[in-house]
Protein backbone atom coordinates (compact mmCIF):
# COMPACT_ATOMS: atom_id res chain seq x y z
CA UNK A 1 0.00 0.00 0.00
CA UNK A 2 2.73 2.65 0.54
CA UNK A 3 4.71 1.67 -2.13
CA UNK A 4 1.50 2.52 -4.24
CA UNK A 5 1.16 5.89 -2.32
CA UNK A 6 5.04 6.47 -3.06
CA UNK A 7 4.27 6.17 -7.20
CA UNK A 8 1.16 8.41 -6.59
CA UNK A 9 3.41 11.14 -4.68
CA UNK A 10 6.20 10.56 -7.84
CA UNK A 11 3.60 11.14 -10.75
CA UNK A 12 2.26 14.37 -8.33
CA UNK A 13 5.73 15.79 -8.47
CA UNK A 14 5.48 15.29 -12.43
CA UNK A 15 7.82 11.99 -12.72
CA UNK A 16 7.01 8.80 -14.27
CA UNK A 17 7.32 5.51 -11.16
CA UNK A 18 8.73 2.92 -12.58
CA UNK A 19 7.54 0.82 -9.36
CA UNK A 20 6.72 -0.26 -6.64
CA UNK A 21 9.03 -2.86 -6.72
CA UNK A 22 8.88 -5.19 -3.23
CA UNK A 23 12.01 -7.50 -4.92
CA UNK A 24 15.47 -6.92 -4.96
CA UNK A 25 15.59 -9.87 -7.49
CA UNK A 26 12.97 -8.16 -9.91
CA UNK A 27 14.77 -4.20 -9.25
CA UNK A 28 17.97 -5.22 -9.85
CA UNK A 29 17.51 -5.62 -13.65
CA UNK A 30 15.73 -2.23 -13.68
CA UNK A 31 17.85 -0.87 -11.72
CA UNK A 32 20.71 -2.02 -14.02
CA UNK A 33 19.03 -1.11 -17.71
CA UNK A 34 16.33 1.74 -17.26
CA UNK A 35 16.71 4.59 -18.11
CA UNK A 36 16.06 5.95 -14.21
CA UNK A 37 16.05 10.31 -13.04
CA UNK A 38 15.98 9.21 -9.25
CA UNK A 39 14.84 6.04 -7.20
CA UNK A 40 13.25 6.23 -3.14
CA UNK A 41 14.73 2.70 -1.90
CA UNK A 42 13.58 1.24 1.25
CA UNK A 43 16.24 -0.49 3.53
CA UNK A 44 14.79 -3.82 3.06
CA UNK A 45 12.54 -5.56 0.53
CA UNK A 46 10.94 -8.90 0.68
CA UNK A 47 14.10 -10.64 -0.29
CA UNK A 48 17.06 -8.81 1.39
CA UNK A 49 18.72 -5.45 1.90
CA UNK A 50 18.72 -3.17 -1.39
CA UNK A 51 22.14 -2.45 -1.23
CA UNK A 52 23.10 -4.42 -4.35
CA UNK A 53 20.75 -1.86 -6.18
CA UNK A 54 22.08 1.12 -4.48
CA UNK A 55 25.54 -0.07 -5.77
CA UNK A 56 24.25 0.20 -9.07
CA UNK A 57 22.95 3.26 -8.77
CA UNK A 58 25.70 4.49 -7.55
CA UNK A 59 27.62 3.61 -10.16
CA UNK A 60 25.30 4.62 -12.83
CA UNK A 61 25.44 7.90 -11.29
CA UNK A 62 21.49 7.97 -10.19
CA UNK A 63 20.63 9.60 -7.54
CA UNK A 64 18.53 8.24 -4.97
CA UNK A 65 17.55 8.32 -0.96
CA UNK A 66 15.53 6.04 1.41
CA UNK A 67 12.18 5.87 2.61
CA UNK A 68 12.02 3.20 5.30
CA UNK A 69 11.16 2.60 9.12
CA UNK A 70 14.68 1.50 9.37
CA UNK A 71 16.96 3.88 11.11
CA UNK A 72 20.35 5.13 9.42
CA UNK A 73 22.15 2.61 11.86
CA UNK A 74 20.53 0.14 9.28
CA UNK A 75 22.75 0.98 6.68
CA UNK A 76 26.21 0.13 5.43
CA UNK A 77 28.26 3.16 6.39
CA UNK A 78 29.00 4.36 2.79
CA UNK A 79 25.17 4.57 2.51
CA UNK A 80 24.63 6.19 5.77
CA UNK A 81 24.77 10.33 4.19
CA UNK A 82 22.34 9.55 1.55
CA UNK A 83 19.06 11.52 1.78
CA UNK A 84 16.78 9.86 4.13
CA UNK A 85 13.33 10.08 5.05
CA UNK A 86 11.88 7.78 8.21
CA UNK A 87 8.49 6.59 8.47
CA UNK A 88 6.23 7.89 8.75
CA UNK A 89 6.70 11.01 6.81
CA UNK A 90 4.05 13.63 5.23
CA UNK A 91 3.11 13.93 1.46
CA UNK A 92 5.20 17.32 1.85
CA UNK A 93 8.30 15.68 2.97
CA UNK A 94 8.00 13.12 0.42
CA UNK A 95 7.41 15.50 -2.53
CA UNK A 96 10.65 17.31 -1.22
CA UNK A 97 13.05 14.52 -1.04
CA UNK A 98 11.80 13.82 -4.71
CA UNK A 99 12.29 17.67 -5.65
CA UNK A 100 15.74 17.40 -3.90
CA UNK A 101 16.73 14.05 -5.91
CA UNK A 102 15.10 15.04 -9.28
CA UNK A 103 16.73 18.66 -9.34
CA UNK A 104 20.43 17.16 -8.77
CA UNK A 105 19.89 14.46 -11.59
Amino acid sequence: MLGLELAAAVEDCGCEPVGPVSLVTTALPIALRESIDAALLDVYLIDQTVEPIADVLARRGIPFGFVTSYSRRNLPEALQKRPYLNKPFTNREIRSLIMTLTCTA
